[in-house]
C-alpha cells in the first residue's frame, strides 16, 4: 500500500535535481538588443533570475538595461514579475506606467530559451532595447 507511494516520492526527488542543473546557468542570445540571463536554482522551484540587455552605442545610439530578482519555474518555463520603481500610482495604469515589469519564460524543446517582455519594463531599459529574446544554455558554465 505504501510502496507506490513511496516509489513515486523517490522518483519526483530524482527529476527535481535534473530539471534544476539543466536550466540554471547562463543563457545568451539576441532579441531587442544582446540579451543575457543568468538562473540560479535557489529551492524546489525557485530560482534567482538576472536579465540584462544591450545595444552598443552607434551613431543612432544605444540602450542597456538589467533586472533581478526570483522566479517560480516549471519544466515549460514560467513569468517573472518585478515591481516596478517607476510606477506612480496616481496617475493609474497605462503603457508607459504599469505596476510590475513581466517577462514571459518558455523553455523550448529545442534547448532554447524564449524571453517575452509582456509590459512594464521600460523603466529597467532604454526604448532601443528590450527583455525579448531567443537564449542559447551555455553548458560550460554549469
Amino acid at each position: 500500500m505504501f510502496r507506490p507511494a513511496l516509489a513515486a516520492l523517490f522518483a519526483a526527488t530524482l527529476l527535481t535535481p535534473a530539471f534544476a542543473q539543466e536550466h540554471q546557468g547562463h543563457w545568451f542570445g539576441d532579441g531587442e538588443g544582446q540579451i543575457t540571463l543568468d538562473l540560479d536554482h535557489l529551492q524546489n522551484d525557485i530560482y534567482a533570475i538576472s536579465i540584462n540587455t544591450i545595444v552598443p552605442i552607434t551613431d543612432m545610439g544605444g540602450c542597456a538595461g538589467g533586472v533581478d530578482g526570483e522566479v517560480s519555474l516549471t519544466s515549460e518555463g514560467g513569468n517573472f514579475f518585478v515591481e516596478n520603481e517607476g510606477y506612480d500610482a496616481l496617475l493609474g495604469e497605462s503603457p508607459m506606467n504599469q505596476r510590475y515589469c513581466e517577462i514571459a519564460l518558455t523553455f523550448n524543446e529545442d534547448g532554447t530559451l524564449t524571453t517575452e517582455e509582456q509590459g512594464g519594463c521600460l523603466y529597467y531599459h532604454g526604448a532601443a532595447c528590450g527583455f525579448s529574446g531567443t537564449l542559447e544554455h551555455d553548458a560550460a558554465g554549469l
